[in-house]
């Protein structure tokens, strides 16, 4: 029994009854299937609510890292006749040309097992662990412009007419400012020079804690719509706001857990979060009201962001470095 649990279920999920419900189930085959040729398990067994008229459910499926990348079911609505067994496979990482809506895009379906796998197969739709872990990660980039925003603003800007810029030009190049219908504020100037210097700071400023925060080790913590905990530990050798320098080492790959009494390490920050944020307002999740929002929290040395609120795939997420 333990060795079929190992098969077909994520390490830590999954219990008795949903094994032996999988077992007797029509949809055993694709699991077994996708197992075999994707190494994916399952992570939890959820309602199939956007197809109502099929009346099941769906399994979650997961690379071995916890990290979900579709679902599968089975319809006896399938076929010419709308009346035989259908195996199906829906993914957020794919998406067909053509379909009914935008979850029939998302979906592959046949009434033959082996027609599913060869399309699946064909058209790279089951995406690899590393692909999917580039995305996950990739949004930590989000993190670094919360951290950087908290500084202040680091732009350099001014108030200066055309003809004050004008004068201000003639004088640093020793031309005359006869003719130029404006005398120069020398506050005005003196006010902006040290804007500037102050923007100088803060971009140094900002450069500085990027490096301190991401260049080391430091956490990656994700929260589902299920409160399940995505944890792994990362170091980015490469940040840039742009979208082109972005590399990164995975220092303890991703894991998924039911609780975070399960990585007792995070437990004294996950628990200084949940007094710190239980009684105020914005969207929470779980136990330790993690909270979905884009913001860096001093007290708690982390950066929370967001892409869109938590569901099977989706993720809010806290940074925070490792202890030294």
């Amino acid at each position: 029994m333990t060795y079929t649990f190992g098969r077909y279920f994520l390490d830590g999920f999954g219990t008795e009854e949903q094994l032996n419900e999988l077992l007797a189930s029509d949809v055993l085959p694709l699991v077994r299937e996708m197992q075999f040729k994707y190494g994916l398990k399952i992570m939890n067994k959820v309602l199939n609510v956007n197809y109502p008229e099929v009346d099941k459910h769906a399994y979650i499926m997961c690379h071995p890292n916890g990290v979900a990348v579709g679902k599968v079911w089975t319809t006896k609505k399938g076929g010419t006749n709308n009346d035989q067994l259908e195996f199906c496979f829906r993914s957020p990482y794919y998406q067909k040309s053509r379909g009914q809506n935008h979850d029939d895009r998302e979906t592959i379906r046949s009434t033959k097992l082996s027609s599913l796998m060869a399309v699946l197969k064909r058209q790279d739709i089951v995406r690899p662990m590393k692909h999917i872990m580039d995305i996950k990660v990739r949004q930590v980039k989000q993190g670094v412009s919360v951290l950087r925003s908290s500084m202040g603003e680091s732009s350099k800007s001014n108030s200066f007419s055309g003809d004050e810029l004008h004068a201000i030009l003639a004088l640093a190049l020793g031309e005359s400012t006869d003719g130029i219908p404006i005398s120069l504020d020398l506050n005005k100037c003196k006010n902006t020079l040290d804007n500037y210097k102050e923007a100088d700071r803060i971009r140094d400023l900002k450069r500085e804690e990027s490096k301190r925060f991401f260049k080391n080790p430091f956490y990656l913590i994700g929260i589902d719509e299920f409160n399940h905990l995505l944890i792994g530990k990362f170091k980015m050798n490469a940040i840039s706001e742009s979208a082109n320098k972005f590399e990164y080492d995975v220092i303890e790959d991703f894991k998924r857990y039911k609780t975070i009494e399960e990585y007792p390490e995070l437990l004294p920050l996950m628990t200084m979060m949940k007094v710190s944020y239980e009684a105020k307002e914005g969207r929470r999740l779980g136990e330790y009201k993690f909270p979905v929002q884009d913001k860096y929290d001093e007290g708690l040395d982390a950066a929370f962001f967001y892409n869109g609120f938590p569901n099977h795939y989706e993720h809010a997420w806290m940074a925070t470095p490792c202890p030294t």
